[in-house]
């Protein structure tokens, strides 16, 4: 302790408060061995500590005073302290919700130089303000990281909205036709008529029409009409003929040619089935495509989005991004996997290709646009019942033969393309939905991790919609060892495509399915996303979904998935931000509200933490940042 000078008799107006060129600042001393608080000033007779409690010992004041070196250094540093240089752009008057760490939530936050210098009070932000600062008053409103989706065919959506008929909204047989009809209307003779989005889970039937209705209406068109799934399409009579098929042409591997009771072509192509019509469909051109990246950036912005995984893309979708990323920096994070598909063949192209795209993308210099592995297809899909299933799915009156679904390749197979990449230092992600699949793939990264031990490559499980008890373990310890075994799910599936998987899980499959809570519970850490056009983009449709577990329609009621494996809000939050980030290589620049990232920020008409869980889906992003820019204003 340093002694100080003897103070006056310690009394309120007696307390040199008035002394010219004072400095002063809390502080605390001791006297007669008790703990005395005041303020610590410095003056031109040297430093002394003012109490400003008084206790008196028999009527005299307390007289010496001594202070802590530790107090005369921050009064030191508070005397020479320098106000911080102004910031671009101030966010105050908020609740912004960081999900760092702690999971802080803040008033303010100062930006300078696309990335955050400052987070706390309102009344700390002030000064960051400057004479060019923007102030954005939030007004109460709430601020949260830029969300990120772990897993979008992000391209391929925007393309699909603005080249093709939508049918989401088919709300029956009837209602479907109608729309291809009028859609047939307005094609010269001949034109392929193309569609896409329709989902049985939505339409009253919970079938799409049958091969004899769609030729009806089709009026001499071609047709082609995925789900909204991507694992099957129906097509009409005219596409079967040119495509050769009848109801004697064997299955494809890793797909099928679907056929009614009687054993006649119905129509729907699934899976690898589909492969026929990339022969036949014209392409889109290279205007189209360009115009629907610009449709999906703009939407995903508006939507609070400021990152995408884009998992599969060809070399044509690669060429899209870079030469909009060439033009002008994207105004999103957007990291692609490269196709591998389902032979060693294609699995050695794929390498060639990934080393030349992170060259290509190292050469944009900041056009947020990079390469994040490679993508492995190993089975198919739950609502199209052609997931690799140990057990067969539930029978329904739609599906005649239900089955356990359809591997893509032979498991010997798969292990070697997952050995190549982990070879080759290359990040894995694997579609793979059912149990059986999900439990090859965890073994397969589990060996090939095992013999080249590599840390940081991330490799990831596509959907992991039904993991096994043994799949969780090793998932667990896959995180620990490697720093991979990643899930990277989609909540929404339970909402928009509820009913066709509960109908195909039965009830005892579906209460596991995505079951978010052991995630959490056992430290397993996942990403949630929308697998767009699957589902819709907008992760407030995930938020919820992850939440509540409803599906969209009620043929099993509201809650066919239980919720015991719901999780909070909190844990969503991170799943579609921190968590999500992750996946992309970016957790260290973005996810998570904290100085020195970058500013990527959705600002809602809402707080998440703080609403009704039912109030989650109809959220409305007002604002979005992207590095401290703002990219999107609702007006």
């Amino acid at each position: 302790m340093v002694s100080l000078v003897e103070m006056a008799h310690a009394r309120p107006g007696n307390d040199r408060n008035d002394l010219p060129g004072a400095f002063q600042m809390l502080g605390v001393g001791q006297a007669a061995g008790r703990t005395v608080f005041g303020v610590l000033r410095l003056d031109s007779r040297g430093p002394a500590l003012t109490p400003c409690l008084y206790r008196w010992f028999g009527g005299f004041a307390m007289r010496k005073i001594t202070v802590s070196a530790l107090a005369l250094v921050f009064f030191a540093a508070g005397a020479n302290a320098k106000a911080p240089a102004p910031a671009d752009t101030v966010l105050h008057h908020g609740t912004i919700l960081t999900v760092d760490s702690k999971d802080r939530v803040v008033q303010a936050m100062a930006i300078r130089g696309g990335r955050i210098v400052m987070l706390g009070s309102d009344k700390a932000v002030r000064a960051f303000i400057g004479k060019r600062t923007k102030v954005i008053d939030l007004a109460g409103r709430t601020a949260t990281p830029g969300m990120i989706d772990a897993h979008a065919h992000a391209l391929g959506g925007g393309i699909d909205e603005v080249a093709n008929l939508q049918l989401a909204e088919a709300a029956s047989v009837a209602d479907f036709l109608a729309r291809v009809k009028a859609r047939a209307a307005e094609l010269p003779p001949g034109a392929w008529l193309t569609g896409s989005g329709w989902n049985e889970s939505r339409i009253a039937e919970h079938h799409p029409p049958s091969l004899a209705q769609l030729d009806a209406v089709s009026d001499g068109h071609p047709v082609a009409l995925g789900n909204t799934t991507g694992h099957y399409t129906l097509v009409n009579s005219a596409v079967l003929k040119l495509a050769g098929i009848t109801a004697q042409t064997p299955d494809p591997a890793g797909g099928r040619y679907d056929k009614d009771a009687s054993g006649a072509l119905n129509g729907v192509l699934y899976d690898s089935a589909q492969d026929v019509l990339d022969k036949l469909v014209p392409p889109v051109d290279a205007a189209t495509r360009d115009k629907g990246l610009k449709h999906l950036i703009e939407g995903a912005l508006a939507e609070g989005l400021t990152g995408f995984k884009d998992p599969g893309i060809d070399r044509t979708s690669w060429d899209v991004y870079a030469r909009a990323a060439k033009a002008a920096p994207l105004p999103m994070h957007v990291c692609t996997l490269v196709s591998a598909r389902t032979d060693m063949m294609t699995a050695r192209a794929a390498v060639d290709d990934y080393r030349q795209r992170k060259r290509e993308a190292a050469a944009l210099k900041g056009g947020n646009l990079d390469v994040c592995g490679v993508k492995i297809f190993l089975d198919g899909s739950g609502a199209g019942r052609t997931a690799w299933m140990y057990q067969p799915f539930e029978a329904d009156a739609s599906h005649v033969n239900p089955g356990t679904g359809l591997p893509m390749m032979g498991a010997d197979v798969y292990r070697q393309m997952v050995d190549l990449f982990t070879r080759e230092g290359m990040p894995i992600g694997t579609h793979a939905i059912g149990d059986r699949a999900i439990d090859t793939v965890v073994d397969a990264y589990a060996a090939a991790l095992k013999q080249r031990p590599k840390q940081g490559l991330r490799h990831s499980l596509i959907h992991a919609n039904l993991p096994t008890g043994h799949a969780l373990d090793v998932m667990a310890d896959l995180q620990k060892r490697y720093d991979a075994g990643y899930p990277e799910a989609q909540a929404e599936f339970l909402w928009f495509l509820g009913d066709a998987l509960a109908a195909g899980w039965g009830p005892e499959r579906s209460h596991k399915m995505m079951p978010y809570a052991t995630y959490v519970k056992r430290g397993i850490l996942y990403s949630d996303g929308s697998d767009y056009p699957v589902t819709p983009y907008a992760p407030r449709y995930g938020l919820w979904s992850s939440v509540a577990r409803e599906p969209d329609g009620d043929r099993f009621g509201k809650a066919p998935f239980g919720t015991a494996e719901a999780v909070d809000i909190r844990s969503a939050l991170k799943s579609h931000t921190i968590w999500a980030a992750r996946q992309l290589f970016l957790d260290k620049q973005t996810g998570s509200l904290e100085v020195g990232k970058l500013a990527d920020v959705a600002i809602w008409d809402r707080n998440p933490y703080a609403v009704e869980t039912a109030s989650l889906k109809d959220m409305r992003c007002l604002m979005t940042l992207f590095g401290g820019k703002v990219v999107f204003e609702r007006k």
